[in-house]
C-alpha cells in the first residue's frame, strides 16, 4: 500500500491498496522511532469498522514530503514487537503513577 493523502487536521491517511486499487481511510494514532528510522501507526476508523485493524509503516522523507511505505517481510515482526514493547511500557507507567 501506499500514501494517497495523509490530511493533518484530522489524522487521516488514505492508503490506496496496489492490487485491488481499494481506497482504506486510517487514523494516523501514533510515530515512532527505531535504529534512526521513522514508523507509522495506523488505525481503521472505529465509526467505520466493526473491528480495529493496526498497521505500521515506515516513514520516507522525498523532499518536503513523508510518504508511507510496507514494511518489508524480515522487519516486520522485529517492528511490531518493538511497538508491542512500548505500548507495554508505557501501560506500566501509567498504572504505577495511578498508585
Amino acid at each position: 500500500m501506499d500514501n494517497e493523502n495523509m490530511n493533518e487536521e484530522d489524522n487521516i491517511v488514505t492508503l490506496i491498496d496496489e492490487e485491488t486499487g481499494e481506497e482504506i481511510d486510517f487514523i494516523y494514532a501514533d510515530r515512532f522511532e527505531i535504529n534512526g528510522s521513522a514508523y507509522a501507526v495506523l488505525l481503521t476508523d472505529v465509526e467505520k469498522e466493526e473491528d480495529i485493524e493496526m498497521v505500521i509503516m515506515e516513514e520516507i522523507e522525498e523532499g518536503d514530503d513523508i510518504l508511507l511505505q510496507s514494511l518489508d517481510e524480515d522487519k516486520e515482526d522485529i517492528i511490531y514487537d518493538y511497538y508491542d514493547k512500548l505500548c507495554e511500557e508505557l501501560f506500566e507507567d501509567e498504572d504505577e503513577s495511578e498508585e
